[in-house]
């Protein structure tokens, strides 16, 4: 399988000198070769799905002029490139293995009176090695180049190569309100100032328009202060809309349209990665790692709160059935650092455990029993464990809700990181 992609360049970064940097050959004058970039860093925008291998990726190198003379550039492995961009930027990513990949032109040549050279590629050979929640890339870089009186562009001589894999595993199935309790989480509390809730929903039924269209799906509180609740359709907001319940104030995300013709984008049988981000003054949410452009945002002031609690549902008194969610549930974490759009966009089906900032992950993917398994630090929730609160302050314990749990796997379920 090959994949064709052209990247555009543009490149602001410098990597510094690498294990294959041979400045020795370098010859510095007026033309300068760069690998054909990705934006504005050498990670690249697309990615090799390495479902099935081999599988290659083209890319091409560029001059900053046209070439007086045959340029033949040396392309090779550059795994210490990664690391070197992960400690300036404070990222992630993870070299494949070298073995893993071939390089199918180790040397390209940029013709005379050409500014670019012919497409190349690198090929997956084995995906063996990938696990979940880790953003793999294949490292290339510029080593040196010879004729043409030509240098290398250091902003721009790597190129990270995203890989991934489509994987499948079982989430929470909400089919009724037996799974709806409060769970307290045990370990004293998440101290947030500065924080990234995160939550994976695929709704079966958006229900309709009109008074009984409410959806309560889940929410994060502190005993007897602030909270972050998320609830579709709230009467009086548009339809398919996420009303985001926040310490002080609320967000309700975008739609189109005016009065009764107003309608947001969440849909039946579609999951979302919803990500609430707190960055000390502002509130962003972003909808599978696109920044959501608010209905309504009447947030103020401080969002800090001391999170010990987490709900699904409407456990509260006879709200259940009246504010029903029917659907799945997966990817439940607690940060306490403000995530960054690029770091959001490249985790929607999985995150590393050791990642900085992540305080608390849920995959709800255990595929029996009642116990949802904490990856970080063994927070485990057992559901046979939860509560649901008879009125304000009085909580009770239900061991049904841990015999309502159900877990389902299927195409549904399916996930490309």
């Amino acid at each position: 399988m090959k994949k064709n992609v052209i990247l555009a360049f543009a490149a602001v970064l410098a990597l510094g000198v690498t294990a294959c940097n041979q400045a020795d050959k370098f010859q510095y004058g007026k033309e300068i070769v760069l690998i054909t970039g990705s934006g504005s860093s050498p990670v690249s925008k697309d990615q090799i799905l390495a479902d099935q291998i081999p599988i290659s990726y083209n890319y091409s190198l560029s001059a900053t002029g046209v070439a007086t003379e045959d340029m033949k550039v040396h392309i090779c492995f550059d795994s210490l490139a990664v690391k070197a961009y992960n400690e300036a930027n404070k990222t992630s990513y993870v070299s494949v293995p070298r073995e893993s990949v071939l390089i199918n032109d180790e040397y390209v040549t940029i013709q005379k009176g050409s500014a670019v050279s012919s497409m190349t590629s690198v090929t997956m050979l084995d995906n063996s090695f990938i696990q979940e929640g880790v953003i793999y890339v294949i490292p290339i870089s510029v080593a040196y180049v010879e004729g043409g009186n030509a240098s290398i562009l250091e902003a721009s001589k790597s190129l990270f190569i995203k890989v991934g894999k489509t994987m499948e595993s079982f989430s929470l199935d909400i089919p009724n309100i037996g799974v709806y309790s409060t769970y307290d989480l045990g370990k004293g509390h998440y101290d947030l100032d500065q924080w990234t809730l995160e939550i994976k929903a695929h709704p079966y039924n958006m229900k309709s328009r009109g008074a009984d269209q409410l959806c309560r799906f889940a929410c994060w509180n502190e005993d007897g202060g602030g909270q972050v609740l998320l609830r579709f359709n709230e009467n009086g907001k548009p339809w398919k809309t996420l009303d985001i319940v926040s310490v002080n104030g609320r967000y309700v995300t975008g739609a189109t349209g005016e009065g009764d013709a107003s309608e947001g984008t969440f849909n039946a049988n579609q999951w979302y990665m919803i990500s609430i981000v707190w960055n000390g003054s502002d509130m962003s949410v972003y909808i599978n790692g696109e920044k959501d452009t608010p209905w309504q945002n009447t947030i103020s002031g401080s969002q800090a709160f001391k999170l010990n609690r987490f709900e699904i549902g409407m456990s509260w008194g006879g709200y259940g059935s009246s504010q029903s969610y029917t659907g799945r549930m997966a990817e439940m974490r607690i940060w306490n650092v403000a995530r960054s759009q690029s770091d959001i966009a490249s985790t929607l089906c999985s995150v590393d455990a050791k990642s900085e900032g992540l305080l608390g992950y849920w995959k709800m993917n255990e595929g029996e029993g009642h116990i949802f398994h904490d990856s970080v630090a063994g927070n485990d929730m057992d559901w046979d464990k939860s509560q649901r609160q008879k009125d304000e302050s009085n909580y009770v314990t239900t061991p049904e809700a841990g015999d309502a749990i159900v877990w389902v796997k299927d195409e549904k379920n399916k996930c490309a990181q």
